[in-house]
């Protein structure tokens, strides 16, 4: 399966191996794609064999509402646009 990657712009998903977005025409950046994020957040959240969960949903607690954060960032600029 080939992988894919989601627009940061209009969210759409789309061929992980695309410049630019073929729905909004968004130029995608080194690293922007899903299988890179979900490596990103497991990398910060992984811990040895004893699994201190409480500690890891703390951590990806504070994941998501960095990503809530950038969301927001995101909506809010898009709609300044004409």
């Amino acid at each position: 399966m080939e992988e894919q990657k989601a627009c940061l712009f209009c969210g759409k998903i789309v061929d992980g191996s695309f410049l630019y977005c073929p729905h909004c025409g968004y130029e995608f950046g080194e690293g922007e794609g899903l299988s890179a994020l979900l490596e990103e957040s497991i990398a910060e959240v992984s811990c040895d064999g004893e699994g201190d969960y409480l500690l890891r949903l703390r951590t990806l607690q504070e994941l998501l509402a960095n990503m809530e954060r950038e969301l927001d960032l995101i909506i809010r600029s898009s709609s300044k646009d004409p």
